[in-house]
This record gives C-alpha cells, sequence and structure tokens, in this order.
C-alpha cells in the first residue's frame, strides 16, 4: 500500500561519509535526487533529502526499524526509496528501498513488483509439497 501511496518515490545519489567512519546504529541517510517518480510538487531532481536508517553489521540487525548493512551502505552510490515528510527531512514509507548501482528510466521498484512477489510468496506457501507431514 506504501508504494502506491507515498508522496515521494526517488533516485538519489548517496552522500558519502566525509571522513570515512563508519557507525553501527541509526544514522541519516543524505543525498541529492537524480530521478523523481512521483512527487507532490515539494521534491525535484537536484533537491538534498535525508531520513533516518538504521546501519549495522550482519548478525546485529535491528528488530523493528528498516536497515543496511554497513558495508552495503559503504558501498553504495545510488538508492530508490519511498518517502513521506517534509523534504529535506523525510522518512522511509514501510522501509521501501534499496541500493541500485545507478540512475534508471524506469523505476526498479515498483507496487507491481511488489504485489508479483506477494503472490510467489502466497503460491510458495498454498503448494502442497511446502506441507511437511510429521514422522512420530
Amino acid at each position: 500500500m506504501c508504494r502506491r501511496t507515498a508522496p515521494f518515490h526517488v533516485q538519489l545519489e548517496l552522500e558519502k561519509v566525509r571522513n570515512g567512519e563508519r557507525v553501527s546504529g541509526q544514522t541519516l541517510c543524505r543525498g541529492r535526487v537524480v530521478r523523481v517518480f512521483r512527487t507532490d510538487s515539494r521534491l525535484t531532481i537536484g533537491d538534498d533529502i535525508e531520513f533516518p536508517l538504521w546501519v549495522c553489521q550482519k548478525g546485529d540487525e535491528p528488530t523493528g526499524p528498516a536497515y543496511i548493512y554497513d558495508d552495503d551502505l559503504a558501498g553504495a552510490a545510488f538508492m530508490e526509496a519511498y518517502l513521506y515528510g517534509t523534504p529535506p527531512s523525510c522518512e522511509l514509507a514501510a522501509y521501501e528501498f534499496g541500493v541500485i548501482s545507478a540512475p534508471t528510466d524506469q523505476p526498479t521498484m515498483s507496487p507491481a513488483d511488489l504485489e508479483r512477489l506477494l503472490d510467489q510468496d502466497r503460491e510458495k506457501v498454498a503448494t502442497p509439497e511446502r506441507v511437511g507431514t510429521a514422522k512420530w
């Protein structure tokens, strides 16, 4: 639902931490908008934005907030995200974000893509071969 209703769907070029410091915990993910797939006119190409994102090491994942592994963020140059808020300060809409290798003309995360994934998961759960029988 958030992919359909979030006021902003953008791709951004991430701002790199200047001193190379890598800290686990909540951090502000900052970047410059390079593609806009949805906006309510408050966010345009070239705008700077930021949103909180939990950064952690593998095996130290939080229960609750959206997170990214430290190494993945350190190696990322671009990200696609669904956001809400008052730019430049935004929030992720339902944890909907992903690292991308470069800006794209079409979104890499669409509502239809998510619905297809959900349908595939439902089919996996419903297939008889996935239902085991207890061996007593």
